[in-house]
Protein backbone atom coordinates (compact mmCIF):
# COMPACT_ATOMS: atom_id res chain seq x y z
CA UNK A 1 0.00 0.00 0.00
CA UNK A 2 2.67 2.43 1.13
CA UNK A 3 4.33 1.64 -2.25
CA UNK A 4 0.98 2.21 -4.65
CA UNK A 5 1.20 5.19 -2.71
CA UNK A 6 4.36 6.65 -3.45
CA UNK A 7 4.01 5.82 -6.96
CA UNK A 8 0.90 7.91 -7.43
CA UNK A 9 2.37 11.01 -5.44
CA UNK A 10 5.57 10.44 -7.63
CA UNK A 11 3.03 10.64 -11.02
CA UNK A 12 0.87 13.82 -9.55
CA UNK A 13 4.47 15.83 -9.15
CA UNK A 14 5.58 14.77 -12.58
CA UNK A 15 2.07 15.94 -14.31
CA UNK A 16 2.54 19.26 -12.19
CA UNK A 17 5.97 19.78 -13.36
CA UNK A 18 6.31 22.48 -16.02
CA UNK A 19 8.15 21.35 -19.56
CA UNK A 20 10.58 23.91 -20.75
CA UNK A 21 9.67 25.70 -23.49
CA UNK A 22 11.14 26.29 -26.89
CA UNK A 23 9.70 29.54 -28.38
CA UNK A 24 9.66 30.18 -31.59
CA UNK A 25 11.43 33.65 -32.59
CA UNK A 26 13.23 33.22 -29.25
CA UNK A 27 16.75 33.58 -30.77
CA UNK A 28 17.81 37.53 -31.60
CA UNK A 29 21.26 37.87 -32.68
CA UNK A 30 23.64 40.83 -31.95
CA UNK A 31 21.63 42.53 -34.36
CA UNK A 32 18.35 41.81 -33.40
CA UNK A 33 17.35 39.85 -36.29
CA UNK A 34 15.62 36.28 -35.36
CA UNK A 35 16.75 33.65 -37.85
CA UNK A 36 13.67 30.99 -36.98
CA UNK A 37 11.70 33.76 -38.41
CA UNK A 38 13.28 34.22 -41.56
CA UNK A 39 15.68 37.65 -40.63
CA UNK A 40 19.02 37.81 -41.08
CA UNK A 41 21.46 41.25 -40.52
CA UNK A 42 21.92 42.90 -43.95
CA UNK A 43 25.17 45.48 -43.43
CA UNK A 44 24.42 47.06 -46.57
CA UNK A 45 20.83 47.95 -45.28
CA UNK A 46 21.68 47.69 -41.92
CA UNK A 47 18.64 46.31 -40.93
CA UNK A 48 17.03 43.09 -40.52
CA UNK A 49 15.96 41.67 -43.85
CA UNK A 50 14.36 38.70 -45.17
CA UNK A 51 16.47 37.81 -47.94
CA UNK A 52 13.19 35.30 -49.99
CA UNK A 53 11.07 38.06 -49.72
CA UNK A 54 13.52 41.47 -50.71
CA UNK A 55 16.31 40.10 -52.56
CA UNK A 56 16.88 39.01 -56.02
CA UNK A 57 16.79 35.25 -56.07
CA UNK A 58 19.70 33.68 -58.15
CA UNK A 59 19.09 29.98 -59.13
CA UNK A 60 22.41 27.42 -59.26
CA UNK A 61 23.45 26.88 -63.04
CA UNK A 62 24.86 23.49 -61.24
CA UNK A 63 22.25 20.44 -61.43
CA UNK A 64 23.93 19.19 -58.19
CA UNK A 65 22.80 22.79 -56.13
CA UNK A 66 20.03 22.96 -54.77
CA UNK A 67 20.36 26.10 -52.67
CA UNK A 68 20.29 29.98 -54.24
CA UNK A 69 21.81 33.00 -53.89
CA UNK A 70 20.47 36.46 -52.87
CA UNK A 71 21.49 39.64 -54.06
CA UNK A 72 20.09 43.01 -52.41
CA UNK A 73 21.37 46.45 -53.66
CA UNK A 74 21.25 49.88 -51.90
CA UNK A 75 19.56 52.77 -52.62
CA UNK A 76 21.61 53.89 -55.95
CA UNK A 77 22.69 50.65 -56.96
CA UNK A 78 26.23 51.13 -56.46
CA UNK A 79 26.64 48.36 -54.17
CA UNK A 80 25.22 44.79 -53.76
CA UNK A 81 25.23 42.45 -51.05
CA UNK A 82 25.67 39.07 -52.31
CA UNK A 83 24.54 35.99 -50.16
CA UNK A 84 25.67 31.99 -51.37
CA UNK A 85 23.78 29.26 -50.37
CA UNK A 86 26.44 27.94 -47.13
CA UNK A 87 28.19 31.54 -46.80
CA UNK A 88 28.25 34.95 -45.37
CA UNK A 89 27.22 38.42 -46.91
CA UNK A 90 29.79 39.10 -49.80
CA UNK A 91 30.22 43.02 -50.49
CA UNK A 92 30.14 43.69 -54.59
CA UNK A 93 30.80 47.31 -55.69
CA UNK A 94 29.26 48.27 -58.61
CA UNK A 95 32.50 48.94 -61.72
CA UNK A 96 32.30 50.42 -65.29
CA UNK A 97 30.08 52.59 -66.93
CA UNK A 98 26.16 53.49 -67.15
CA UNK A 99 25.32 50.73 -69.26
CA UNK A 100 28.00 48.27 -68.91
CA UNK A 101 27.64 47.78 -65.25
CA UNK A 102 28.60 45.02 -62.99
CA UNK A 103 29.33 44.36 -58.93
CA UNK A 104 32.42 42.96 -58.22
CA UNK A 105 34.24 41.85 -54.51
CA UNK A 106 35.95 38.75 -53.61
CA UNK A 107 36.39 37.20 -56.60
CA UNK A 108 32.17 37.17 -57.76
CA UNK A 109 31.55 38.93 -60.38
CA UNK A 110 27.54 40.05 -60.91
CA UNK A 111 26.30 40.75 -64.70
CA UNK A 112 22.84 42.25 -65.77
CA UNK A 113 22.10 39.81 -68.52
CA UNK A 114 18.38 38.49 -69.15
CA UNK A 115 18.31 39.05 -65.85
CA UNK A 116 21.72 38.92 -63.24
CA UNK A 117 24.54 36.17 -64.04
CA UNK A 118 26.84 35.59 -60.84
CA UNK A 119 30.15 34.38 -62.16
CA UNK A 120 33.67 33.62 -60.44
CA UNK A 121 36.36 33.84 -63.16
CA UNK A 122 35.21 32.46 -66.24
CA UNK A 123 32.83 30.00 -64.49
CA UNK A 124 29.09 30.71 -64.43
CA UNK A 125 27.48 29.89 -61.40
CA UNK A 126 24.05 31.19 -60.88
CA UNK A 127 21.23 33.25 -62.74
CA UNK A 128 18.18 35.08 -61.69
CA UNK A 129 15.47 37.85 -63.32
CA UNK A 130 15.93 41.13 -62.08
CA UNK A 131 12.49 40.51 -60.00
CA UNK A 132 12.39 40.26 -56.21
CA UNK A 133 12.97 36.74 -54.98
CA UNK A 134 9.90 34.54 -55.50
Amino acid sequence: MRTLTLMTASLLLAACSTPTQHLVGNDQDAHGCRASTGYQWSALTNQCVRLFEQAIRLQSLEASETGSAFVLFNADQSQAELTLPRGEPIRLVRQGEEGNWSWQGAGYQLFPWKGYLLKSGEQALFHGDSGLAQ
